[in-house]
């Protein structure tokens, strides 16, 4: 996905005008009803991109609060007078091994280019790390009947209860999901399930038909498991930020991911790398999107922290139809956010220590591939997708629902959970809790309330 091969990803934010303020100020607390407050003048925006366009930087899209741009590593290091270097993580963050981050060291000067005075229109500029994908997969041993798993769509879709949904005739139809993600191969499957399957790139990624990682293609499988009529459209990421303006740009109903980062607990506050992406969501809820977020598996999920968002956690559900809390899937209350507890609701999802739940189509080659186009993996990655879709039955239903009505419905429908723990040692019980939220997302009792 994003800064590979010396490759830098960023986003610009200029200076507010007079009256405005700054996203960065300490006691900035944007949110959805003064996001006005935040907003430059966008013929500054296109001026400061113009300017460092001409200064070598290339320039992927004007957005409405930050320019999202990128260069080489080395042009990065002299345009910013700086030295990018690979930065320790927070050991609790349950952070994978072969994760990495490199970001300008902090010991090394800092220093916006005098060129074209950018240094007197650039608010700040901070790199745009790669997200961590929330399926956490793990490779099988060569037999697939060695222990219990689902099959998309006829598990996922019995188990949430949307099949009789859709025997009523609610699929999804007219409702616009946009997913992003690393990729979405048109698998054969999809072609034989006679899905509504559209895929493009952000500005700073090529070839959307390609996923040599697996996660989107896999991961949209279950969107369509509980809603099979959706207009589906993946938008392949680079820069998480940018794939989030994008997809916004689409104009969806609903905005499915997969993915986030681990440091809605480990650091004490918001850092400014992540504001950009943070006010894109926030700017994407106040267009009337429904926005979808991975909890974590045993992560302390941002995006999926923030209140605006609908947060999955997870449910497993074994041969025996027992349902239970999985000690694979996160359930915290929020640093950041006070009042804010994570997850809201929960999707299916494996058990430690693989999580290899849910047998989903990839592309041949790619890195979750098992066997013949076909893999297994889980997390609340995969959980995400099918609450999505549950979404957009709901806004099938009731086309004038908001974020918060169709966040509301799945909470006061869900399945409750009793039985169980997550990673973060938290216990399900009778009523909401930090284990499962409010439970396993119901498709039927959902419209059932609604019709």
């Amino acid at each position: 996905m994003g800064n590979k091969n010396g490759y830098i990803n960023f986003e610009v934010v200029v200076t507010p005008e007079d009256g405005k303020k700054s996203i960065f100020d300490p006691n900035a607390f944007p949110g959805i009803s003064n996001l006005d407050l935040f907003t430059p003048p966008i013929d500054k925006n296109i001026e400061v991109a113009q300017k460092l366009q001409r200064n070598g930087i290339e320039i992927h899209h004007i957005g409405e609060f930050s320019i999202s741009a990128s260069c080489t590593k080395k042009k990065f290091e002299s345009f910013f007078n700086t030295e990018v270097n690979k930065i320790q993580l927070p050991k609790d963050a349950n952070i994978p091994d072969d994760y990495e981050m490199f970001a300008p060291d902090k010991s090394s000067p800092w220093k916006l280019p005098s060129e074209d005075s950018l240094d007197t229109l650039i608010d700040r500029a901070y790199v745009q790390h790669d997200p961590i994908l929330f399926a956490d997969e793990r490779p099988l041993p060569p037999l697939w009947t060695d222990e219990f798993r689902l099959r998309v769509p006829v598990d996922v879709a019995q188990i949430l209860r949307a099949s009789s949904v859709h025997k009523r005739g609610y699929t999804g139809k007219g409702v616009k999901v946009v997913m992003a993600d690393t990729g979405f191969y048109h698998h054969p499957y999809f072609k034989e399930q006679g899905y509504n399957f559209m895929a493009i790139t952000a500005p700073d990624t090529l070839d959307h038909s390609s996923d040599s990682h697996g996660h989107g293609t896999g991961e949209c499988a279950n969107l369509f498991a509980t809603a099979p009529g959706i207009n589906f459209v993946g938008v392949k990421m680079g820069n998480p930020t940018l794939a989030i303006k994008t997809a916004t740009e689409l104009k969806p109903d609903i905005i499915s991911n997969s993915w986030g980062y681990s440091v809605d607990g480990p650091l004490p506050e918001m850092p400014n790398w992540l504001k950009p992406l943070y006010m894109a969501v926030l700017s994407a809820v106040k267009r009337g999107i429904t926005i979808v977020f991975s909890a974590g598996n045993g992560h302390y999920g941002f995006p999926g922290s923030m209140p605006e968002v609908i947060s999955v956690g997870g449910v497993v559900v074994d041969s025996d139809l027992e349902y239970s809390a999985t000690n694979y899937t996160s359930g915290f209350k929020s640093r950041w956010f006070p009042g804010r507890n994570v997850p809201d609701v929960s999707g299916l999802c494996g058990v430690r220590p693989r999580a290899d739940y849910i047998v989903l189509p990839v592309q041949k080659g790619a890195v979750l591939e098992i066997a013949d186009g076909w893999g297994a993996f889980s997390g609340t990655s995969a959980a995400a997708p099918m609450v999505a879709g549950v979404c957009a039955l709901i806004k099938e239903a009731k086309p004038e629902y908001s974020s918060a009505d169709i966040k509301n419905t799945l909470k006061f429908t869900a399945r409750d959970i009793i039985k169980g723990v997550n990673a973060h040692n938290q216990e399900a019980r009778p009523g909401p809790d930090l284990a499962t939220g409010f439970g396993l997302v119901d498709a039927a009792r959902a419209i059932e309330n609604l019709i």
